[in-house]
């Protein structure tokens, strides 16, 4: 009688802990295939963000973001980014226009920033300090280094991008890479020189002019970016 008790209680002590182990691999299970989903968002993600900040066209990076808006509010995880491209969608705004783009307001500031190195040290009534301060606006520079973190990536990416712009306009323009009037064209190397010295009056230049080097920072880091991007090998051209 007594084998017969142990027997049907070892029993059951086993069927127990098989429930116990089958539970614990199914939510092992659904933690590695929720691990496993996660990843790949992240990667579809990470995949995305780069061809969206490597991408010149405005048109094609509007519709890039309507398109990734659509797909995280019907994701598993819908509320996850939603905040980075709301923030995304504030700096095409800025630098575009409401609805169908206009003009490039943020490579038009980085040309801006060239007028203001080409004028020389001397500022009259204030004047470039003013013109810089609006710049900065325009930029969504002004107290950049208060945003959060995730907030200042997007934004160096932004800016990274509309440097590339202007090297790709640059690259393209007949006026910016002819020896003279049109006639005869420059070597890369020599485009890479030019473009060089441009970026430098833009995000070198200028700040130290103005004594306004903490207020560009980002600035300075993206035309980096942007430049070493397109020219690994030729930093050295850039006057710091």
């Amino acid at each position: 009688m007594q084998d017969r008790e142990k027997k049907e209680e070892h029993r059951e002590k086993n069927i127990g802990q098989e429930g116990r182990n089958g539970q614990e691999g199914r939510n092992g299970l659904e933690r590695r295939t929720g691990l496993e989903t996660d990843r790949q968002e992240d990667r579809e993600e990470k995949l995305w963000r780069e061809a969206f900040y490597q991408e010149l066209d405005a048109v094609k990076r509007q519709q890039m973001l309507k398109e990734r808006e659509e797909v995280r509010n019907i994701g598993e995880n819908a509320d996850r980014t939603t905040a980075e491209i709301r923030f995304m969608e504030k700096l095409w705004i800025a630098r575009y226009g409401k609805r169908r783009p206009k003009k490039d307001a943020f490579v038009g500031s980085l040309m801006e920033l060239k007028y203001i190195a080409e004028g020389g040290s001397v500022d009259l009534g204030g004047q470039k300090r003013k013109l810089a301060i609006e710049i900065i606006t325009k930029l969504c520079l002004f107290d950049a280094e208060k945003r959060n973190v995730w907030e200042q990536e997007l934004l160096l990416q932004e800016l990274k991008n509309a440097f590339l712009k202007l090297i790709d306009v640059s690259r393209k323009g007949r006026g910016f890479t002819s020896i003279v009037f049109g006639m005869g064209q420059l070597s890369e190397e020599s485009v890479a020189k030019k473009i060089a010295d441009q970026i430098s009056m833009i995000a070198f230049a200028a700040p130290h002019m103005l004594h306004m080097d903490k207020e560009f920072e980002l600035l300075q880091k993206a035309a980096l970016a942007a430049f070493r991007q397109e020219y690994p090998q030729r930093e050295h051209f850039l006057k710091k």
